[in-house]
């Protein structure tokens, strides 16, 4: 059983099932809750994968590529490899409860529990993570997970640095790579590209 992140100083929940396991890496899902009025992650842009979310209650305002998307109950919105992407709850008075996916799964899934469970620690928001720890896993990512609106080139410096900062303080030691992190860069395992230095 996967921990729940239960964000609760920000109306916010990810709750991942065993998709990943079942599908061998081919797709990882869960459902989102996010709270009334409230955003989603900055814009950002998966390189590697294609992410769906299907609302099941309330109503989802995504931007993509800078062009809004609206969908009710019901209703899927895709997003492909490389577009720029961020949402919103778009009721002020209703949660948004939606399913999501990443296919194929890569390291998303274990960037957010990690992420997550240490945001929960730390009192319940992403703004209180621990700052070298995800610089260093932001660092880990950067050929599949990348920030929208800043260069790729900047975020390879100022994620570099910090992950080298990680690693000469130890901060870097309180991140548990998944094996896909772990190998020789360029490994091909199971048609999943493993991209890591």
């Amino acid at each position: 059983m996967k921990q729940a992140i239960d964000l609760h100083k920000i109306g916010e929940k990810l709750e991942f099932n065993d998709a990943r396991e079942r599908s061998n890496g081919q797709r990882s899902e869960g459902i989102m809750t996010i709270g009334a009025g409230k955003k989603g992650p900055g814009a950002h842009k998966h390189t590697l994968q294609t992410e769906g979310f299907e609302v099941i209650s309330g109503r989802m305002i995504a931007i993509v590529n800078g062009k809004e998307v609206v969908a009710q109950a019901g209703e899927t919105i895709l997003v492909q490899p490389g577009e720029s992407h961020t949402f919103i709850n778009g009721s002020a008075t209703e949660p948004l409860v939606a399913k999501f996916w990443y296919e194929p799964a890569l390291n998303t899934e274990w960037m957010l529990q990690t992420m997550g469970e240490d945001a929960m620690k730390n009192g319940g928001d992403w703004d209180k993570m621990s700052i070298l720890p995800a610089l260093y896993m932001f660092y880990k990512l950067r050929h599949e997970y990348r920030f929208a609106g800043m260069p790729y080139w900047l975020q390879d410096v100022i994620f570099g640095i910090g992950a080298g900062i990680a690693k000469m303080t130890g901060a870097a030691k309180k991140v548990s790579l998944p094996e896909s992190l772990s190998q020789a860069r360029g490994t091909v395992r199971q048609g999943q590209v493993i991209t890591v230095n």
